[in-house]
């Protein structure tokens, strides 16, 4: 049975476990170490993330089974995309599941959970960004009606790549 609720400060932690886990599951076999160690120094660092958990308009959902983290959501506001979408819009930062709970319906719950959240609170978009080739993740997204509107450089270590951002109407 999974679980979801509001994060707390004091799951930073085990949501910096999954997001490492997930994201060399993910990412490893087609990034150089280097670059992979330096994106999860500077992206994953425990203080990052706790500076990112305290910023305004910020909020973490984790997916527990049992006592185990089996993924997370994090949602930002920020004016990123202001110039295509307008002011009324939210982010979809991070959306992970650990790989020992791929398959059972984790990301779902946590999308339906940002979702619930979007509309909730009145937004009108719901927006991220994707890996133009993390191929798996946009079919989720797609599955749930994200479609493309733009791009933007992600830099992992030295690469410069592209992400496909990806919105929703609330």
């Amino acid at each position: 049975m999974i679980e979801i609720r509001e994060g707390k400060f004091s799951d930073v932690a085990a949501m910096r476990e999954v997001a490492i886990q997930s994201y060399l599951d993910t990412f490893a076999e087609v990034n150089t170490p280097e670059n992979m160690s330096a994106f999860l120094a500077e992206a994953y660092s425990q203080q990052q993330l706790e500076q990112e958990f305290n910023e305004p308009g910020s909020l973490l959902y984790l997916a527990f089974s049992g006592s185990r983290v089996a993924g997370f959501l994090k949602l930002r506001q920020n004016s990123e995309v202001e110039y295509k979408l307008g002011k009324n819009t939210i982010e979809l930062q991070r959306l992970y599941v650990h790989k020992d709970f791929l398959n059972q319906k984790v990301g779902a719950k946590l999308m339906q959970r940002a979702l619930d959240y979007a509309s909730e609170k009145k937004f009108e978009w719901l927006w991220l960004g994707v890996w133009e080739k993390n191929f798996n993740a946009q079919r989720f997204y797609e599955k749930w009606g994200f479609e493309r509107f733009g791009e933007h450089v992600f830099h992992m270590g030295d690469d410069a790549q592209t992400d496909w951002l990806l919105k929703k109407k609330v």
